[in-house]
């Protein structure tokens, strides 16, 4: 057993009661965040192709060009390193919306009888 889970625990700290959850507006709210997606990709994957061709002009530039192709590249690089750490929290945020979403239908369908399939789900789902 968790330790947060013993009783000890429990009587030392109060569990807060969890929001409800207005499962309409978290899906709504995926949906927006998948379409919003799209451009990034888009953007994303033209700064890496910038990113490619400016690496293969290093490779055959003279002495002096490099520099300047390096500080571009690093310019570059904090850019998508700052898109992608964007789109990582995003994705992070929006997987834990689903997996309360997902806790909150076994729940249902634990209230609604059907804990057989609640077990099934709960294991497959890996919600611990």
């Amino acid at each position: 057993m968790k330790w947060y889970q013993q009783k000890w625990w429990k009587k030392l700290f109060k569990e807060t009661p969890r929001k409800k959850l207005d499962s309409e507006q978290e899906l709504q709210a995926m949906i927006d965040f998948l379409g919003d997606i799209k451009a990034d990709v888009k953007t994303l994957y033209r700064d890496l192709k910038t990113l490619l061709e400016l690496e293969q002009e290093r490779q055959v530039a003279a002495s002096g060009i490099v520099h300047i192709n390096i500080n571009t590249q690093a310019k570059l690089l904090d850019k998508i390193i700052e898109q992608y750490e964007f789109m990582e929290s995003d994705v992070a945020i929006n997987g834990l919306r689903l997996k309360h979403l997902a806790e909150k239908l076994l729940e249902e369908a634990q209230q609604q009888g059907m804990g057989d399939l609640a077990e099934e789900k709960q294991k497959k789902w890996r919600l611990d």
